[in-house]
């Protein structure tokens, strides 16, 4: 069971919950929001064990990224020379070379921005639930305090 689906079973016991009469109150089984609780305290470190995994797979997906917009600049480089050589197509090398370059670098580029606009999402969902439950452990913490 994930950490939503524990937060859905607190929202369960809290809407299957007895309403004292006249007023807008519950009453709910301590034992069985503490145990639903202590699970999500456990499954917390799987969460952010996925995040830790999810910036990893960014830092190789940048590296790949690198690797592969290096090796395409040498390819580059080496198909320039060559062309350089054939004194009758020069200029044409030089155009194509540069352009091989400045795709390169676009790719490379937009790697980088998709592998941290990746990251970034990730994260921020990450940010988002856990701050989710932590409102609700506040709110259930605040009616058991008043009770």
């Amino acid at each position: 069971m994930d950490v939503l689906n524990l937060l859905e079973k607190i929202e369960d016991i809290i809407e299957d919950a007895s309403k004292l009469p006249l007023s807008n109150k519950i009453m709910i089984d301590k034992e069985e929001i503490l145990e639903v609780i202590n699970d999500i305290r456990l499954k917390l470190p799987d969460e952010i064990n996925r995040a830790s995994w999810v910036a990893k797979e960014r830092q190789r997906i940048l590296t790949e990224a690198q690797n592969e917009a290096e090796e395409l600049i040498q390819k580059v480089k080496e198909q320039q020379r060559i062309l350089i050589e054939e004194s009758e197509i020069t200029r044409l090398a030089k155009q194509n070379a540069n352009a091989l370059l400045q795709e390169a670098d676009a790719k490379a580029n937009a790697m980088k921005e998709g592998a941290y606009n990746y990251s970034d999402e990730i994260l921020s969902k990450l940010q988002d639930k856990i701050r989710d439950i932590n409102n609700i452990i506040e709110e259930n913490r605040e009616v058991l305090r008043k009770m």
